[in-house]
C-alpha cells in the first residue's frame, strides 16, 4: 500500500498506470453511505485515522472551515497539483487524479506512475478513491468543478479542497497549504526559501542582461490565435521573481494571458527581445503551439527573426521543484541573448 514517506523519489524506468472506469457520483455515494460514514467517524474522532490517536485540527478550505487529521497517513489527491506539491515535501499520496496537462517533472515520473489513479480532476472515480481508505482527501476546487464536490467527497473521508487562485502563478501559496495539510510545512518553507534564493542569484548575476531585455511567453490556441502570457501566469511568475521584464503587451497585467490573432503577433511582440514558447516537462510541443510557430506572421516577430525564440520546458509550472527547474533552464538561455 502507498503510505506517507519522507524519502524523495528517484528516477527509475516508468510503469504504466491503469485507471478504473468512473462511476456516477450519485449512484456510488448512495450505495456506500454506511461505509463512508464509518470512515468519517474514524477520521474525526475514534480509531487512529489521524495518525496520532485520532487527533484532528481545523483548517480553512474553499468552502469554509473543515476538520482534518492532525497527521494524515493516507492521502488521496483529486488533482495533480497537490500531488506534485506532496512529492516535493517527501510524501507519496495513496491515490491521485491523472495528470492532464503539462507533464510530470521527470524526476517524479516513476513515483507518480506507481500511485493508483482515481480518474481525472473533472471525472473522479469515487469507488477508486474509497478503495484507498483515505484519511484525507486533498485537492483544489477550480471553477469547472461542482460547488458541492467537497460535501460529496466528505462522504468517503475527511476532505480539504483548497480555493482556486485568481492567478495561475499563485501556485506557491497552494504548495505551502498542501504541505501544511500533511504536517510538512517546515519542508515546504525550505523549498520556498531555496526557490527565492535561486531567484535572487539570477537577478544579481544577470542584472545587466535583464535590465536591457524584454521577454514574452507564448502558447498556441485553437481557432486561429495564441496567448501571450502575463507575469502572473504559471511560469510567468518564475520569470518575474527572477527579475525578467515582460514586453508592453503583458507587463503589469494579471491573470493567465491575453489572446491575440496570428496577424497581431509582429506588432504586439515588437518590443520583446526574447520569446519563450510552451513546451512540456520533457520539451515536447503541443499541436496548437506548433501551428503558431509555423505561421508566417509569427515568423515576422523581431525576436523570432533574430534567432531568439526558445522552448520553455515546464511552462505550466505548478510547484517549487518545478519552479527551480524553470530557473535552471533560464540560466542556460540568458547568456545566449
Amino acid at each position: 500500500m502507498a503510505t506517507a514517506t519522507t524519502s524523495r523519489p528517484t528516477r527509475r524506468p516508468t510503469v504504466r498506470p491503469t485507471v478504473r472506469s468512473a462511476l456516477s457520483r450519485r449512484g456510488f455515494l448512495a450505495g456506500t453511505g454506511g461505509a463512508a460514514a464509518t470512515l468519517v467517524l474514524a477520521a474525526c474522532g475514534g480509531g487512529d485515522a489521524g495518525g496520532a490517536g485520532g487527533a484532528t485540527r481545523t483548517v480553512t478550505g474553499a468552502s469554509g472551515p473543515v476538520e482534518i487529521p492532525a497527521n494524515p497517513q493516507r492521502i488521496v489527491c483529486t488533482d495533480f497539483y497537490t500531488t506534485y506539491a506532496l512529492l516535493d515535501v517527501g510524501v507519496t499520496p495513496a491515490g491521485t487524479a491523472q495528470a492532464t496537462v503539462g507533464g510530470v517533472l521527470p524526476e517524479y515520473q516513476q513515483a507518480y506512475d506507481a500511485i493508483p489513479k482515481v480518474g481525472t480532476p473533472t471525472a473522479l472515480n469515487f469507488e477508486a478513491i474509497a478503495a484507498q481508505a483515505p484519511d484525507l482527501i486533498l485537492g483544489t476546487l477550480v471553477p469547472s468543478l461542482p460547488a458541492d464536490l467537497g460535501a460529496q467527497l466528505s462522504g468517503i473521508g475527511p476532505t480539504l479542497l483548497l480555493p482556486a487562485a485568481a492567478n495561475p502563478g499563485s501556485w506557491g501559496e497552494r504548495a505551502l497549504r498542501t504541505a501544511d495539510a500533511v504536517n510538512r510545512l517546515p519542508q515546504g518553507e525550505q523549498l520556498k526559501a531555496s526557490y527565492d534564493q535561486h531567484a535572487t542569484r539570477i537577478r544579481e548575476q544577470y542584472a545587466a542582461t535583464l535590465g536591457r531585455t524584454r521577454w514574452a511567453l507564448v502558447r498556441g490556441s485553437s481557432g486561429g490565435g495564441f496567448f501571450s502570457d502575463y507575469p502572473t501566469s504559471w511560469s510567468g511568475v518564475v520569470l518575474a521573481d527572477a527579475g525578467f521584464r515582460f514586453g508592453q503587451f503583458a507587463e503589469g497585467r494579471t491573470g493567465a494571458g491575453g489572446r491575440l490573432s496570428y496577424e497581431q503577433a509582429p506588432a504586439q511582440l515588437e518590443d520583446c527581445d526574447v520569446v519563450l514558447h510552451l513546451a512540456d516537462t520533457r520539451g515536447g510541443v503541443d499541436a496548437n503551439t506548433q501551428t503558431l510557430l509555423a505561421q508566417p506572421a509569427f515568423q515576422q516577430v523581431r525576436a523570432v527573426r533574430e534567432g531568439r525564440l526558445f522552448p520553455l520546458p515546464n511552462y505550466y509550472c505548478s510547484h517549487y521543484e518545478q519552479g527551480e527547474a524553470v530557473q535552471s533552464y533560464l540560466e542556460t538561455i540568458v547568456p545566449r541573448v
